[in-house]
């Protein structure tokens, strides 16, 4: 008996009714030579795929269970930001106090389900897109690369939050669903293949009417993110007690780190055909993320239409129609260097009284301070201003005295007569790979923290992101000095995008960095000067991350279906 096709999309369930009214047959019902005998059907199930990139996968404030105006940002779960008014979202309370578990609902974050059901998508697409015959042979070289990549994005979605997983290889129709969980090393691997796999039919980019579809280099870029994180501390020289071949490698090997730097720099390579380079850095950083014209940068991305809805959720709580949803913790401020590189720690002429002055571009595009000017007048994140709240309060507004910019298009409004703009979340972009050359380079090379980093590549690669935040180069660092300049440059440039939680935890730092309160200043406005006075940091948020959660625990209603999982290290 010839297999039917009973999970397919969603989208193609709703188009079945005008597939052909003679045949009464819902397409999701048909046999899959004939569902699959029509390119436009084809097309359809291979463009419902990228629905698969809303499973969780990073999002404008997409983590949480309540209403979209009181979901956060991930990162708020990190050091970087503070959900406003705090303490009201369940999820982000489950990771900050580390109290998520594997019972139903214990973890918004586990998407174990929503991503092997697009997992299952993608082979039904493989095992029967050759039932075809009126594809020319480049359309369906990309399809199949198309699939080939969401399924590699797909398992390494997983893979950073579990550890080893189950492959999803096949559809599985009528066999065995009690599959064990294959070894770290083997999901890499697998996924590695799938990205190479897929670079061979890809093309290298698309007519604008195609803007956004995966390409070459998307698959390229994947491969050499999740060789980055393969390489990492936490599945090699530095594991966690309890964890086997399951969670990380056997044993330590610094050549994965060479693996990863080559990975990235065939992407920094990859020319169009008059020479051109592919991807570029896109001229503005703050303009970056509401850009579709000419922007080489994105690589990897979420979709979505013109809206105003991020605005929405982040702009500053005083002003109509915004909720305020995001704060900025002191330790991320700190972070931001001075025009002339320095730290403000490190800096003598560093005023806090005046945190905003001379930082870098990148400051700027990520930060509303006290006297930002921001849609007709200026941020009031003072006590007693529009847009402060306190930390006891329930009410929207920020606690921190910085409030999010990042992400924050200054021409769009929210009231009266809006407007909107492109909000596409980038899950992989050029500066990310720069900086996995840096900093996999930085770690293969060289036997000492205290030798010299000779590879002028790093240098390069860390320069190109640092110059376009108003930075001076980088140079005659050591190698323990490049790996804190290039983690904070990851952190910085890439907050706020779903990268530092996963950052903090392949580094071996979340124990450290997750496991103290976060901070924030008290300002103070005298009425009688107009003056502001800024307090010393004062805690604003606790943060408790013990060892067990350095991987997510398997979701008990998949162990109860499936006998043949093993749980993960304390869970």
């Amino acid at each position: 008996m010839k297999k039917q096709i009973i999970i397919l999309f969603t989208s193609l369930a709703l188009l079945s009714s005008c597939y052909d009214a003679m045949n009464e047959v819902p397409l999701e019902r048909m046999p899959p030579e004939i569902a699959f005998k029509d390119s436009l059907k084809v097309e359809m199930f291979v463009n419902e795929l990228y629905v698969g990139l809303n499973t969780g996968i990073g999002g404008y404030n997409s983590f949480g269970g309540g209403s979209a105006n009181q979901n956060s940002f991930f990162d708020c779960v990190t050091d970087l930001g503070v959900l406003s008014p705090r303490g009201t979202n369940t999820a982000i309370n489950s990771f900050i106090r580390a109290t998520f578990h594997s019972g139903a609902g214990g973890n918004t974050d586990s998407r174990w389900a929503q991503v092997y059901q697009y997992m299952r998508k993608t082979n039904v697409v493989l095992e029967y897109i050759h039932y075809c015959d009126k594809l020319s042979e480049a359309k369906m070289a990309q399809y199949i690369g198309e699939a080939k990549l969401h399924k590699a994005l797909l398992h390494y979605e997983m893979l950073k939050r579990y550890g080893g997983i189950t492959i999803m290889d096949d559809l599985f129709e009528g066999g065995n669903i009690e599959l064990p969980r294959n070894t770290f090393e083997e999901c890499v691997e697998y996924i590695v293949r799938l990205c190479e796999e897929a670079a061979g039919g890809l093309p290298l980019r698309y007519p604008d009417n195609d803007y956004g579809r995966l390409t070459k280099g998307a698959a390229l870029g994947l491969k050499a993110k999740v060789l980055l994180y393969a390489a990492s501390p936490l599945f090699n020289e530095a594991p966690i007690a309890g964890t086997n071949e399951i969670q990380r490698y056997n044993s330590p090997d610094n050549t994965r780190w060479d693996r990863a730097a080559k990975a990235a720099l065939d992407v920094i390579n990859l020319k169009m055909p008059d020479g051109t380079p592919v991807y570029e850095l896109f001229p503005s950083y703050e303009r970056l993320f509401f850009t579709r014209e000419g922007n080489r940068e994105f690589m990897m991305m979420k979709m979505q239409g013109m809206t105003n809805n991020v605005e929405v959720r982040n702009g500053p709580a005083g002003y109509a129609g915004a909720t305020g949803n995001t704060s900025l913790t002191q330790e991320f401020i700190d972070m931001f260097e001075l025009k002339n590189g320095n730290l403000p720690t490190a800096d003598p002429n560093y005023d806090p009284q005046k945190p905003w002055e001379n930082r870098c571009e990148r400051f700027y595009a990520s930060v509303l301070y006290n006297g930002a000017f921001w849609w007709g007048r200026e941020v009031e994140t003072f006590v007693g201003g529009k847009d402060y709240t306190a930390l006891n309060s329930t009410a929207k507004g920020c606690v921190t005295g910085y409030t999010l910019r990042k992400h924050l298009d200054p021409e769009v409004r929210i009231s009266g007569v809006q407007k909107t703009t492109y909000h596409d979340f980038p899950l992989l972009r050029f500066a990310e790979i720069l900086l996995t050359y840096a900093e996999a380079a930085n770690e293969y090379n060289g036997m000492s923290d205290d030798e010299l980093v000779d590879d002028e590549m790093v240098y390069t690669c860390v320069n190109r992101v640092r110059s376009r935040a108003g930075l001076p180069p980088v140079s005659d660092k050591t190698k323990g000095e490049m790996r804190e300049i290039i983690h904070r440059e990851r952190t910085v440039e890439l907050a706020f995008e779903c990268v530092r939680y996963f950052d903090l935890r392949r580094w071996r730092k979340a124990e450290d960095v997750l496991n103290r309160p976060v901070h924030g200043v008290q300002i103070t406005k005298n009425e009688e000067t107009g003056e502001f006075v800024y307090s010393e940091p004062i805690e604003v948020e606790e943060r408790i991350f013990p060892e067990r959660c350095y991987y997510y625990p398997i979701p008990q209603s998949e162990l109860n279906k499936n006998a043949a999982l093993t749980k993960n290290p304390g869970w």
